[in-house]
């Protein structure tokens, strides 16, 4: 008897195991219609990037200037009202490039103190 439900369990698992796509009960249709999607005009959002990278390269400056050997990096709060400064009343220079300044200077601070070249 129990050779025979061994056989059932078998028969199940290689009726599982067979390829996808070669099922014999379910036979591949084609589309009756083709239906081409709806397009519409592409909408063009200008995203800025360089107010970022602007603010970043003023910052590696001045952070590669202020640096010294083995000197403290300092934290981000530390390093905004800086930021701020530089960026004085432009009006280009917004709080994303700000963040690229305060990135610039801790990256360029960073280089100095670590002596990287």
């Amino acid at each position: 008897m129990t050779a025979r439900w061994a056989g059932v369990g078998l028969a199940v698992l290689l009726v599982g195991c067979e390829k996808p796509g070669t099922s014999p009960v379910a036979a591949p249709t084609e589309p009756t219609e083709r239906t081409e999607p709806a397009t519409s005009p592409p909408v063009v959002i200008p995203v800025e990037t360089r107010p970022f990278e602007d603010g970043y390269n003023v910052g590696y400056e001045a952070g590669t200037g202020a640096a010294k050997p083995k000197a403290q990096i300092p934290p981000a709060s530390a390093v905004e009202p800086l930021a701020r400064e530089a960026a004085g009343r432009e009006e280009g220079r917004t709080e994303r490039w700000q963040r690229g300044f305060v990135e610039g200077y801790i990256d360029g601070f960073r280089k100095v103190v670590t002596g990287q070249k």
